[in-house]
């Protein structure tokens, strides 16, 4: 994070897209002096809003600055991308401020490697900014201009300091970059940078009244769940366990979108068909069939509160995403790796060989869609937190019982 001590900052409006969490201005309070946000609607890739809040956000950006606000500094993140072209355009109305982008997974390549974002409009807002790369780092191919792709280019060329959140992302995301020119410069400017944990006191702001109990081991798993991202493993393995086993397990969800029965409530913006295909995602990203009395299922919580129930369970659950055969290793990192590390409950983690997630300092860990190594570490949990008396002991295979019988 860059190390000024305040901060204005301008950004989107998801009022009517997004759960607001207020426990969030506790943790930015100090170093924001000003939070403008913009009336816009917001957009996965469409060219249109792209361009309105670049052109917003860069007016207001100059209109602080023209009224005699002194920065040093211009930080933008993606995601959300259109950040990127309020970015470029700051950094070229104001030269002299010191411009970082930082980019939190592969923006223009999708899980599977494959190009995302549709071709970029050509108007009054982009085509300068196309001949000026061209101009500067040569000819540009149809590829490259494309929403998502356009977006890395122009941080690649005029950013003055680039933060990648892991190692493997920064190489996945140079080697896509076909000019030598544009390639030497960003792997001169950039650095590597895994998301921030915060310190233990923010893990105590909040007090929480969750009620777990001593007879079961708790696991907790925080966030949704995606095509590339999911605990069926998890709830396989809990399937595969004897019943004595099984009942000493707990799985707690906290997730956007849950049953009704469960607590969870439509949005009143959303159609029940598109309420029940999230709930539906979360079901089968958790394969919950048989398992009523395993799992718990809760709403998302705000962010400081989350950081509270992590500390009252046993085990938190974070998962590689799994990549696909485009990419040559994983690229991607868990955000929520660095909130599970500054707690004081241990972390099982899912992990893709080979992943950064892979090689961090873990309590536990298995690998990725493997359902037979999570029901052995589900059943030393109980084991090693019950006793290791005969009814939890592990069966050993049955190829080893004859040999100690023969021995």
């Amino acid at each position: 994070m860059p190390s000024l001590k305040s901060f204005d900052v301008i950004s989107c409006s998801f009022l009517q897209n997004k759960k607001q969490d207020p426990t969030v201005d506790a943790i930015s309070r100090p170093y924001v002096c000003s939070k403008e946000l913009l009336p816009l609607s917001p957009s996965w890739a469409t060219w249109g809003p792209f361009r309105a809040f670049a052109t917003r956000a860069a007016r207001s950006a100059s209109a602080r600055i023209n009224n005699g606000a002194r920065y040093r500094r211009l930080y933008t993140r993606a995601m959300w991308a259109p950040s990127l072209y309020a970015g470029i355009q700051v950094k070229l109305d104001h030269p002299e401020l010191f411009w970082t982008a930082e980019f939190s997974d592969p923006l223009s390549l999708d899980v599977e490697g494959s190009q995302r974002g549709g071709p970029i409009a050509r108007d009054d807002f982009s085509i300068p900014l196309i001949e000026r790369l061209e101009s500067d780092f040569g000819p540009l191919s149809e590829a490259d201009l494309t929403i998502l792709r356009f977006a890395e280019l122009l941080v690649y060329g005029y950013a003055d300091g680039i933060v990648f959140t892991n190692a493997h992302q920064k190489m996945i995301m140079i080697e896509t970059i076909e000019q030598p020119e544009l390639r030497e410069r960003v792997e001169r400017i950039s650095t590597v940078a895994h998301h921030p944990t915060l310190s233990s006191g923010y893990y105590e702001i909040e007090t929480t009244d969750y009620s777990v109990d001593d007879n079961h081991i708790h696991l907790g798993y925080f966030g949704e769940f995606y095509t590339a991202r999911g605990i069926t493993e998890i709830t396989d393995a809990l399937r595969a366990l004897p019943e004595h086993i099984r009942d000493r397990v707990r799985l707690h969800i906290f997730t956007n979108y849950i049953p009704e029965a469960a607590g969870g409530t439509k949005p009143a913006s959303f159609s029940r068909k598109q309420f029940d295909l999230l709930v539906n995602r979360t079901l089968e990203g958790v394969g919950a069939t048989d398992l009523d009395e395993n799992i718990v299922f809760n709403n998302s919580l705000p962010f400081l509160q989350f950081l509270a129930v992590s500390q009252a369970l046993d085990y938190l659950i974070v998962t590689d995403a799994s990549s696909g055969a485009g990419h040559p290793i994983n690229p991607y990192l868990p955000s929520k790796w660095s909130d599970y590390k500054g707690s004081t409950a241990k972390v099982w983690a899912l992990v893709e060989e080979g992943s950064v997630l892979s090689s961090m300092d873990l309590d536990v860990r298995s690998p990725i869609g493997d359902a037979h190594a999570a029901r052995s570490v589900l059943w030393s949990l109980v084991a090693d937190r019950f006793g290791d008396e005969a009814d939890l002991a592990e069966p050993k295979p049955e190829s080893e019982s004859v040999e100690e019988d023969q021995a």
